[in-house]
């Protein structure tokens, strides 16, 4: 059974099979054009062939007329080709029909769908000296052989595509199982991890409960945020395993309850790098989604914010009717940093820890439920990001 391919490795697969089929298809097509004007050009010439035997017949029955002693003469016809004679001096005799223009340097000619050939008689008969016969195109052959290449483009298509599917997969296939075993990597991780997280914080709670005087103990409170930060490790790395498949709910979520129970999570991670967190919420507003993703959605902006502000720095969250901004002044990210922020498994700033998922999951969910992500960002003077969902 075929396992399903990321969405990483679709976005891939497609760009291959884009690529490789317009590159194929313009080789193809090239080529085509190429052999169907030639093959044109091959029926039109056996079709002047045609005209140029029957203006032949013509010279033939002028040269009767010619001998005949016959007091009346009747103007030689052929079937399906009309005629015009010239004499000498390249003026009009007589004729079936009377030329617009006769080129007198090329022996054939075509205007529109029809052809001409111009013949000179030698000797001359009946004072013509020059024959120019025309004859519509045939276009039934053309018809025939342009269904033929319609039909063998069609078929190169198909063969093409299956060809493209088959060896994007085939390509796809040693980087598909790498990207498996990395995502059995961490869904085995991230199982481990979940149980002593758990008991560390669990036990944390416990024993401030116990020993309510050493709820301001130092240590105490590292331990308590060192866990904290394992515990939003693992929260990441489960979002990042199982974000692709498991079914959300979308509900109201009142953002401003949610965002208050957020900033009283994080205020001691700030507290202890004494960093201001300062917010203002103006309105109380609801929206539809996953409760969970809204969550993660405030919970990366935070900690990011919190990760590259230095200890003594100041960071600002809004929430009002039409967005959701956090705004800090710490390291921030120049202008190529800041371009591929929202890259998965992409830091800016090797010193700090993580692994470049923040601003990944942020994108992911702000794509999924059609909002809008503002980045702004100067090198040391600080960032903003501003999720945008318009009037609710």
């Amino acid at each position: 059974m075929k396992t399903p391919l990321f969405e990483s490795e679709k976005k891939s697969h497609r760009r291959f099979l884009v690529i490789y089929l317009l590159s194929t298809l313009l080789l193809i097509g090239g080529g085509s054009a190429i052999f169907y004007i030639y093959s044109l050009h091959r029926i039109i010439d056996h079709e002047n062939q045609t005209l140029k035997f029957k203006a032949a017949m013509i010279r033939s029955k002028l040269r009767k007329l010619h001998n005949s002693t016959e007091k009346r003469l009747l103007y030689p016809e052929i079937e399906g080709v009309r005629t015009a004679l010239y004499d000498i001096d390249r003026h009009y005799l007589i004729g079936e029909f009377k030329p617009k223009k006769v080129i007198w340097n090329r022996e054939f000619w075509r205007v529109g769908d029809t052809l001409y050939y111009r013949y000179e008689m030698q000797p001359y008969y009946l004072g013509a000296a020059t024959i120019v016969a025309s004859m519509p195109l045939d276009k039934t052959p053309i018809r025939a052989f342009q269904a033929k290449m319609a039909l063998i483009l069609f078929l190169a298509v198909l063969f093409v595509a299956f060809i493209a599917r088959w060896l994007g997969r085939l390509f796809l296939a040693p980087v598909h199982h790498t990207i498996r075993l990395l995502d059995r990597f961490i869904q085995d991780t991230t199982h481990e991890l979940n149980t002593p997280v758990s008991t560390v914080l669990t036990n944390i709670e416990l024993f401030k409960s116990l020993h309510p005087e050493l709820e301001n103990n130092d240590e105490l409170s590292r331990i308590e945020i060192a866990s904290r930060r394992l515990s939003r490790l693992y929260d990441d790395l489960a979002y990042l395993r199982l974000n692709h498949r498991r079914q959300r709910r979308i509900e109201p979520v009142d953002l401003r309850e949610l965002l208050e129970e957020r900033l009283a999570y994080f205020g001691p991670m700030a507290q202890r790098r004494a960093i201001e967190l300062h917010s203002e919420i103006t309105a109380k507003p609801l929206r539809e989604m996953d409760r969970e993703d809204a969550a993660k959605l405030i919970d990366n902006l935070l900690s990011n914010a919190i990760k590259y502000t230095h200890p003594g720095g100041r960071i600002r969250v809004y929430l009002d009717t039409d967005s959701f901004t956090v705004e800090d002044n710490g390291v921030g990210m120049d202008r190529e940093a800041g371009k591929r922020a929202t890259e998965r498994f992409y830091r800016a700033n090797s010193s700090e820890g993580g692994f470049g998922l923040g601003l990944n999951i942020v994108r992911e969910i702000v794509e999924y439920y059609g909002l809008k992500m503002q980045i702004e960002s100067e090198k040391e003077k600080g960032t903003k990001v501003r999720i945008v969902w318009g009037e609710l």
